[in-house]
Formats: structure tokens, C-alpha cells, sequence
């Protein structure tokens, strides 16, 4: 098997994995109580930071599989493989999530970080009408959130364009050239 093929195997290996653990905990959160990936500030920079670091094992591991040396543009090949998989499983995971199995949780969701945003303007001490003003700029959160042909695309462009960021960055970092060997010159006559 040529290198090229044995990244792009491995890649799409890794990127289900990473889905698989992007799906868990995704459930999990969502039964811990299901908005809170939607209130919670700090929860979606700690599930960056877990998934930065998931990404750096597995780009590392498919570079020890293909014999420890790859360019920039293998690394980056193979992040951006993952990031297809992990972009589209993240869509198809909210579009069964906020359609199938709870189809209220858009709703649930907008009216929730509505009260936290407001909650948050209040303790920075705004008015009541600069509140009214702010959320009314802000728009509706609930048609923001629905899943609809529009938001899944608009969701699925921002998140390849945000892991393209990541794969471009990840690759300067973890590429890794082949060290340059020379073989000893034949011995001049004299």
C-alpha cells in the first residue's frame, strides 16, 4: 500500500473514532441536562482543548503509522479528512437530535441562553432597555437553532472552515521531513 492511501485509511480510521467520541459525549451532555452546551461558557473551550489534544494523538500516531516522516501536505490531508467526518457527523448529530429525538430542545435551548444572556447584561449593570435592545439585535435564537436546510449548511461551513484553521495549524506543527542521508562518495584515485 502506497503512503498516500495508507494516510487517507488511517485518517478516515481516526476520524471515525473521533466521532464516535464526539457522539458520546455529546449524548452524555445532553442527558446531564440538555441545554447546557448551549448556557455553559467554559463547556464548549474544554471540549475544544479535548478535542485539540485528540487530534494531536491521532495526527501523531498516523505519522508513526506511515513511518514516522510526513510532509505538510500529508498532515494536512489527513487533519482535513478528520475534520470532514467530525464536520458532518456534528451536523447529522443535530439535525436527528433537534428533529427526531427532541424536537422542543430548540426552543428549550433558545429560551435558556435567552435568560442567560440577559441574566449576564443584569449583572454588568445595563438598563432594562439597553437588555430589550441588545436581545432584539441578537435576533431570534430559536430559528437560529432549528434545524433547518439553511442552519445545517451555514453550521456544517463554519465548522470546516474553524477544523481547516486547526488542520492547517496542526500540520505546520506535527509535519516532519525525512532526514537527508548522504552516501559516501567513491574514494578518488590518485
Amino acid at each position: 500500500m502506497d503512503k498516500s492511501t495508507l494516510i487517507t485509511k488511517l485518517s478516515l480510521k481516526y476520524g471515525f473514532i473521533l466521532a464516535a467520541v464526539s457522539l458520546v459525549i455529546s449524548f452524555t451532555l445532553y442527558f446531564i441536562n440538555p441545554v447546557m452546551l448551549y448556557t455553559n461558557f467554559a463547556l464548549p473551550f474544554i471540549i475544544l482543548i479535548v478535542f485539540i489534544a485528540l487530534l494531536v494523538f491521532s495526527g501523531i500516531t498516523i505519522r508513526k503509522e506511515v513511518g514516522g516522516y510526513w510532509t505538510f501536505g500529508e498532515a494536512f490531508k489527513s487533519f482535513l479528512i478528520i475534520a470532514l467526518i467530525l464536520a458532518i457527523t456534528s451536523v447529522l448529530y443535530n439535525v436527528v437530535l433537534m428533529t427526531l429525538i427532541d424536537p422542543d430542545l430548540p426552543a428549550r435551548a433558545a429560551a435558556a441562553i435567552e435568560e442567560s444572556q440577559r441574566s449576564m447584561m443584569e449583572k454588568f449593570g445595563m438598563a432594562s432597555e439597553q437588555i430589550d435592545e441588545a436581545m432584539a439585535k441578537a435576533g431570534n435564537m430559536q430559528e437560529k437553532l432549528t434545524p433547518t436546510f439553511k442552519n445545517s449548511f451555514t453550521s456544517f461551513g463554519v465548522s470546516i472552515a474553524m477544523y481547516g484553521v486547526l488542520a492547517l495549524i496542526l500540520a505546520a506543527i506535527l509535519k516532519k521531513k525525512e532526514p537527508v542521508t548522504f552516501n559516501s562518495l567513491p574514494e578518488q584515485e590518485g
